[in-house]
């Protein structure tokens, strides 16, 4: 094989690439390190400016300049800055700036955050309602308000049918639903309707509804219903402002009910917390609701609840101590401070093992002490309460504390002032029994009234100490001639708390006071035989002891049968002796 072949065998070597030249750094660019360096700058100037500047939260009442830089025309609405400026200056020069901080003011007084306060309007009450706790306050109240209902009762001249019949028809017609549903919307809305529907329709409610005798539309109506009708659909038509002198004033005669014109008589309104004179037309002619109210303190109890909550997360401090200097000087030192920092909070718990550097670092745990804040919570809770008128027990469940504490003090004035709101719905409520009489039975009976039941009620044993306490005043008042057996027999039966109804007709006769002497004794029989035996003729065995054995048994017990003849006889032969020895 020549040598030519040979060399053909082997491959060829590559030939070696030129070297490149260096790149050249672009003018004005930064290294890596200045790069570094301006990171660790911008984040301590971001920190810097953070820490020094004011703080950011929201002032309650923005100034119009804070309007102007809030509600600007935004950067991407104009292209270029002057457009945004003239379109900043032409909504100015239109009052749009000024509107917006009227409104904001005009919203801030609805919340409360400004010394006076308006109605809040019906869109905000119904966004209210659905606060739970807002809603448990008044739904306690209202349940209250109808839980016993009413008691319908006559007076001697009534019929007691018609008594009867009444208060089973005012069920049929759920009379107490109607009115539970309504104290919930004046709860809720400050006032509530409840409609009188006769079949009315058209002009025929424009007409007033007489519920009286004379009037003759529920007597001949084909039905009689009462329904409930949220005030949110209800406005004021016509009202007297004029003449505070008449009985209309600041009274609507007519309301538009979506458009319906309405009489008044043909709707009752409830109302609640009656605002002044004034702001009867901002409150729709209605009261300020109680969600209103308690709005405020609510909105106190939930940023107190918050903030406890904040305080529990933050109750254990994790602090890192190392040396701040190095690592900050140093181009990597930020970098693995924040590594460093999220591990120790990614890891954070008892399981964990954290490894630090013996001579520059440490790792403590602070604690923050909660002491005092579960009291101001409650005490924020405490305050809703109170502002609605019902002990923390009623609606909260919270049992008073202290020794011997019950809490029957507190129910028992929530009892009486839930007696006092019952009678803001008695004129309703007699309205619509009225027109049920009227409707069944053509005539209304004034004697016929009635009563709310009492939500208090007293155990066995207090009932029988009262009844026992009536007793001994009933007895007391026997004895000294202030009232008859017979009035005192009458009054025990009307008490219903005694328990004797049943009892009827006069008091019964007193029995023997004196069995043995006069007219009253002549019947008694042991007197018959002592006078046919020789005994005195007068006076009785009365006589008898007291002329002889001062001792001896007392005639009309259980020992007058051991009580001879034979001794009596004896008795009286040594009396006639000893007379006839001291003569």
């Amino acid at each position: 094989m020549s040598r030519k072949s040979n060399r053909r065998g082997y491959p060829r070597a590559k030939p070696r690439p030129a070297p490149q030249p260096e790149a050249q750094p672009t003018p004005g660019a930064l290294s890596p390190e200045e790069r570094e360096l301006f990171r660790q700058q911008a984040a301590m100037d971001a920190l810097t400016h953070l820490l020094y500047s004011r703080d950011n939260k929201p002032q309650p009442i923005p100034t119009i300049e804070e309007v102007r830089e809030r509600y600007a025309v935004p950067v991407t609405l104009a292209g270029m800055p002057d457009t945004r400026e003239r379109l900043n200056l032409t909504f100015d020069e239109m009052g749009g700036f000024q509107a917006i901080h009227s409104s904001l003011l005009q919203h801030l007084s609805d919340i409360g955050q400004m010394p006076m306060a308006c109605f809040l309007g019906y869109g905000a009450l119904q966004n209210l309602a659905q606060d739970p706790l807002i809603r448990a306050c008044v739904q306690t109240v209202a349940d209250d308000l109808t839980r016993k209902w009413i008691e319908i009762a006559g007076g001697e001249e009534s019929d007691k049918d018609r008594v009867t019949k009444l208060t089973r028809l005012q069920k049929r017609y759920r009379l107490q639903t109607v009115f539970h549903d309504a104290a919930v919307m004046v709860g809720f809305y400050g006032g509530a309707f409840v409609f009188v529907d006769t079949g009315a329709e058209g002009e025929d409610l424009t007409v007033p509804l007489p519920i009286c005798e004379s009037g003759h539309e529920i007597k001949t109506c084909e039905r009689l219903a009462f329904r409930v009708i949220d005030p949110v659909n209800v406005t004021p038509c016509d009202y007297n402002c004029e003449d505070p002198l008449a009985p209309d004033y600041m009274r609507p005669q007519h309301w538009w009910v979506l458009g319906q014109r309405v009489h008044h008589s043909r709707l009752l309104a409830l109302v609640e917390n009656e605002p002044p004179t004034l702001l009867k037309p901002s409150y729709n002619f209605l009261g300020i609701p109680r969600a209103q109210l308690l709005a405020d303190y609510v909105a106190h109890f939930k940023e107190a609840r918050s903030y406890e909550i904040d305080l529990l997360k933050k109750i254990s401090l994790l602090v890192l101590k190392t040396d701040t200097d190095q690592l900050f000087s140093s181009p990597e030192g930020l970098r693995m401070f924040d590594l460093k920092a999220k591990a120790l909070q990614r890891y954070r718990d008892n399981n964990s093992v954290y490894v630090c550097d013996k001579n520059f670092e440490d790792v403590t745990n602070v604690q923050t002490s909660i002491a005092g804040a579960t009291d101001i919570v409650r005490q924020q809770l405490e305050f809703v309460a109170a502002i609605n008128r019902t002990p923390a027990v009623k609606i909260l469940g919270i049992s008073p504390s202290g020794f011997s504490a019950t809490g029957e003090s507190d129910i028992r004035n929530y009892y009486d002032h839930i007696r006092s709101q019952q009678e803001l719905y008695r004129s309703a409520i007699t309205k619509c029994l009225h027109a049920v009489e009227l409707k069944h039975f053509k005539s209304i009976d004034n004697t016929i009234d009635f009563e709310f039941v009492e939500l208090a009620e007293d155990n066995a044993s207090s009932k029988a100490m009262n009844a026992n306490a009536r007793m001994q005043m009933y007895s007391t008042g026997i004895q000294c001639q202030i009232i008859s057996p017979d009035e005192a027999r009458q009054a025990i039966a009307q008490d219903p708390d005694m328990g004797l109804e049943f009892i009827t007709g006069p008091a019964p006769e007193e029995e023997g006071a004196d069995m043995m002497g006069g007219e009253e004794g002549a019947d008694n029989p042991l007197a018959a035989m002592m006078q046919q035996a020789g005994g005195p003729p007068e006076g009785g065995a009365a006589g008898a002891r007291s002329e002889g054995n001062a001792d001896g048994p007392i005639m009309g017990s259980k020992d007058e049968s051991k009580y001879n003849l034979a001794q009596i006889d004896a008795d009286n032969r040594e009396d006639k002796q000893d007379e006839a020895a001291h003569q």
